[in-house]
Formats: C-alpha cells, structure tokens, sequence
C-alpha cells in the first residue's frame, strides 16, 4: 500500500479546501470549464459522502448529507477557491516566468514543481474569473 502525507499544512480548517487547491494547481483549465468543474465536484462530494459513512464519521447516508451537504460544500469549495485567489494575486504571480501548456512535455518536465495556475495562461484565466464569479455572488 502506498500513502501520501502532506506536510505543507496541517491544523483544522474548511473540508473543501483540500479539493479547492487540487482543482486550481493540479486540473488543466480546459477539464473545468463547460460544466466540468460542476461535474468533478458533483463527483467528489458523492465519494465523500459514501466515506463519511464507511469510516463512521456520520451513522447514514442521510445524516452525512444532513450534517454536511452540497450546499456546505460549494460554500466551503468557494472560501478556498477565493483564498488561492489571494495566494495567486498577493505571491504566486510575482514568480511566474513562463507559460507551458500539457502538450509541452519538455515545459512541463522543466516546471514539474509549479502549479497550473503558474504555468498555464487558461488556468490562470480560468481562476481569476472563477473569484470574480464567486466575489460578485457574494456582493462584493
């Protein structure tokens, strides 16, 4: 069996927030758009329910999903959306150097160590209009 740790962060915090980071470092933009952001979520929030479960944090399917719904989840999904926002705009951009896309095999080998959203243009578009989207929802 194989495990992975993360170390870069530990502590308690919003469950979606994992997901938000994989989505905007580790998925090409162009799987997001056109209802595939919704869709992976969709999927996403299903496994997690069965987990929840599974592993004995909630006693049913209909208390998981009554303690922590999608409702829950996208709000929480969006927080996290918006806080790589920040890291993007306050940190991440002032080391971008050059954009790679995944057809680029020698760019992506050269850049292995840099998120999506530093290396590729449609990522980086694809993320700010998602927080411009998810900021106006919210008022601001």
């Amino acid at each position: 069996e194989v495990g992975l740790i993360d170390f870069q962060w530990t502590g308690f915090g919003l469950a979606a927030t994992d997901i938000a980071h994989f989505m905007t470092s580790a998925v090409h933009a162009d799987r997001l758009v056109d209802g595939g952001e919704d869709d992976l979520l969709r999927h996403y929030f299903e496994e997690l329910q069965r987990y929840l479960v599974e592993y004995g944090a909630y006693g049913s399917a209909e208390h998981a999903i009554g303690e922590y719904g999608y409702d829950t989840f996208m709000e929480q999904y969006d927080t996290g959306i918006l806080d790589i926002c920040r890291l993007v705009i306050a940190y991440t951009w002032a080391r971008f150097e050059e954009a790679v896309e995944k057809e680029d095999e020698e760019g992506c080998a050269r850049t292995m160590n840099k998120t999506s959203y530093n290396k590729s243009i449609p990522n980086v578009v694809w993320l700010m209009s998602r927080c411009d989207e998810i900021l106006k929802s919210r008022g601001v």
